[in-house]
């Protein structure tokens, strides 16, 4: 009697195994919105996080003297600086307005499907636009 449901079982795992991807490609798969915000909010504090040493050595250069602020301004002139400036500038944008988001989400508002995937496509047009702002503005 055991060896019989052993081998159910081993065989509904098998079975269960067999019905699994091999290859699961991550390209192929549509996410959700919110995953893809998620996923940006996660990624932009990331960079922020890493970028603050950046910044705050510029700041103590800046505040030593005025020969330390000149340095730090012509550090701001660079192409490669300007696009990191705005990489950052995106970054703490999506960080803010997800944020926000998550915030009126943990007080269930707009936790249903179709607010949801609203407000995280606002959240996603508002960071782009930041972005688009400052990028004219800065270029």
């Amino acid at each position: 009697m055991q060896d019989s449901q052993q081998t159910a079982a081993s065989e509904s795992k098998a079975y269960i195994k067999n019905r699994r991807p091999k290859n699961l490609n991550l390209l192929s798969v549509k996410f959700p919105m919110s995953a893809i915000l998620s996923v940006g909010h996660r990624a932009s504090g990331i960079l922020l996080f890493l970028s603050l040493p950046y910044f705050l050595y510029l700041l103590q250069l800046s505040l030593t003297n005025e020969a330390g602020f000149l340095l730090a301004k012509a550090e701001f002139q660079g192409p490669l600086v300007k696009l990191f400036c705005l990489l950052i500038i995106w970054g703490l944008a999506h960080h803010f307005f997800s944020g926000i988001r998550y915030f009126l989400l943990d007080f269930d508002i707009g936790i249903d499907k179709n607010s949801a995937k609203k407000s995280a496509v606002l959240v996603m047009l508002c960071g782009f636009l930041v972005f688009i702002f400052f990028s004219i503005r800065l270029l």
